[in-house]
């Protein structure tokens, strides 16, 4: 699935940090393709630092970030595991702006 820095950013917010031993390896595989590798650290300009409210923020060059989109491969499982995590987000009315687009690509438009 093709997803933008801000997506990948989110989606490392919303996969769940504990489980049984055979979703959390499968998470984790999924997780390592998500994340960013040191050379896209560099390519994007990645930088996180604290904001005025004590939280870490991550910036990024958005010439570059447009010029380079990453396709992530995920399995049924995890995607599975987001859909989930977004639509109880939503019924809970608890979806964020920073969530949006991921809950048009894997609610909305997924097939």
């Amino acid at each position: 699935m093709k997803l933008e820095i801000h997506e990948r950013l989110a989606l490392m917010n919303i996969l769940p940090k504990e489980g049984d031993y055979a979703a959390l390896k499968t998470i984790r595989r999924n997780r390592e393709g998500i994340s960013f590798t040191p050379e896209e650290i560099a390519f994007y300009e990645l930088v996180s630092q604290p904001n005025m409210a004590g939280t870490m923020q991550t910036t990024w060059n958005s010439t570059r970030a447009a010029e380079k989109v990453k396709d992530v491969p995920l399995d049924e499982y995890t995607t599975n595991v987001i859909r989930d995590k977004l639509q109880e987000m939503s019924k809970k009315h608890k979806l964020s702006d920073e969530y949006f687009s991921l809950f048009e690509k894997f609610v909305v438009m997924y097939q």
